[in-house]
């Protein structure tokens, strides 16, 4: 089983990279092959809204030459993707936002009917992790439902799995959570696993 990870913070080492690490060494020790992209690490241009370009065809973004191919193939080439990020102003950070708008050329969709005719994503797992900074796990349901947006109903993919950890407000805070990084490792360990 391969296992892409998507770091979604700018803090390398910090909360939301702890955790998708606990859940990596979780699914390793379930056989599976797992790597870990950090997107703030990858070139990623903002989509500019001529989707109708990328729509009506099996190819690729039209207009930029960045990672989002590179990433495309790695996502297309695993079976389970997570993404492990902050909360941001209750939502998901907006590089993350930038790579799934971009993600959008991974489908096809016919502009008279607005059928969508292929979907390259459906029916991949994901698993979504978050770390936030208030003391309330309340604050995760808005991000939550996004990713459920984006992953389930546009892409059409699985949500397998997910995770929320409240109250770590400065790099390193997880670590005190032990609990909370066991249950990422068992996430990734049981979710490899089946």
């Amino acid at each position: 089983m391969k296992v892409l990870g998507f770091m979604a913070s700018p803090r390398k080492g910090g909360n939301s990279d702890m955790l998708l690490d606990r859940f990596l060494e979780g699914a390793r020790s379930a056989g599976a092959a797992t790597e870990k992209i950090n997107i703030y690490d990858c070139d990623i241009q903002y989509c500019q809204g001529c989707h109708l370009k990328c729509w009506v065809n099996n190819d690729t973004c039209p207009r930029w030459r960045d990672d989002m191919d590179m990433l495309h193939d790695r996502m297309l080439a695993s079976d389970l993707i997570v993404f492990s990020s902050p909360v941001y102003m209750g939502a998901p950070p907006a590089k993350l936002m930038a790579f799934f708008e971009r993600s959008i050329d991974q489908k096809t969709v016919n502009l008279e009917t607005l059928k969508v005719e292929n979907n390259k994503l459906s029916g991949k797992k994901a698993a979504v992790l978050q770390v936030n900074f208030f003391n309330d796990p309340a604050y995760q349901k808005l991000p939550m439902l996004v990713y459920e947006r984006i992953l389930s109903e546009v892409f059409k993919m699985n949500i397998v799995g997910s995770l929320g950890v409240a109250d770590v407000r400065e790099p390193g805070d997880i670590a005190k959570k032990k609990e909370s990084l066991q249950e990422a490792y068992n996430l990734g360990a049981k979710l490899c696993a089946l």
